[in-house]
């Protein structure tokens, strides 16, 4: 069940990872009965606005990601602190992620690698120490799940609902959106979320989601106020679930970074990762 959970909860890692840069564009915002305005004139739906026009221009970008992570089961307590570097094009959908994990109730520090190309889907399995070869049916639904989740539109409609809840704020170089949210109808817009996200071999997970209760949730994200690209975004999130009679207390906070925005122009798998990879059977 442990493993269910942490599966689950890697899924949802996921939907923010591939969902963040998105939240730059928020909808507008009022604060005491009038539109919030920055001292530069733009009101939060200016900014929303423009931040939906820079997205049309966006082919890639970088992110680092650090996520730490921990989840309570009464019985077990594990904590993870994971690091990820990640570069993404959007067009067609690819990616090469490095990740850095400290294993739980150790000082071990496990690395792996991932491509997504047209090629498939390559990861480095540091336990084998060898590269392997998803089959195409899951690169796939990575690919199809990852379209979702980076159709600007598509995410701007979901958060239309949130409306009221962000704070807009700013400093020298960025506009700043604050959302402190929680309760059943939060809950609600993750668990669709996730369950568009998840792919198809972790869908046993989603039955996790059913009595999922979100208790907490803090946004901060970043708009670099020239480019109106998402500089920054950091997520603290506690939630609680039942897995089979059991409560389970997740606590994940998550900062990540962006940069390098249109200057990566492809994702390339190297040779010898080809040539060295080992098929994996669906």
């Amino acid at each position: 069940m442990l493993k269910k959970i942490l599966s689950l909860t890697m899924g949802l890692l996921l939907v923010f990872m591939l969902g963040a840069c998105n939240s730059k564009a928020e909808p507008e915002n009022k604060q005491n009965g009038s539109t919030a305005k920055a001292d530069s004139g733009l009101s939060l739906e200016q900014v929303f606005k423009k931040s939906t026009e820079a997205s049309k221009n966006l082919k890639s970008y970088r992110t680092k990601m650090e996520v730490i992570q921990n989840i309570n089961s009464g019985q077990n307590n594990v904590e993870t602190d994971t690091g990820i570097i990640m570069d993404v094009v959007q067009n067609p959908m690819s990616f090469y992620q490095k990740l850095m994990m400290k294993a739980p109730e150790s000082d071990k520090m496990i690395q792996t690698k991932s491509y997504f190309t047209k090629d498939g889907m390559f990861t480095y399995d540091p336990n084998s120490k060898k590269w392997m070869k998803f089959p195409s049916e899951m690169a796939d639904q990575l690919a199809q799940a990852s379209n979702q989740q980076t159709d600007p539109m598509a995410e701007i409609k979901q958060l239309k609902k949130f409306v009221k809840d962000f704070k807009f704020k700013q400093n020298d170089k960025n506009y700043i959106l604050l959302l402190n949210a929680s309760g059943e109808k939060f809950t609600h817009f993750i668990q669709e979320k996730v369950q568009k996200t998840l792919p198809a071999g972790m869908a046993s997970s989603a039955e996790l989601l059913k009595d999922m209760k979100i208790n907490k949730v803090d946004y901060e994200i970043h708009i670099d106020k020239k480019t109106f690209y998402p500089t920054m975004l950091n997520l603290n999130m506690e939630m609680s679930l039942n897995a089979q009679g059991q409560p389970v207390k997740i606590e994940q906070e998550i900062m990540s970074k962006y940069e390098k925005y249109n200057q990566i122009k492809e994702i390339v798998v190297p040779e010898k990762v080809k040539k060295k990879a080992v098929e994996v059977n669906s």
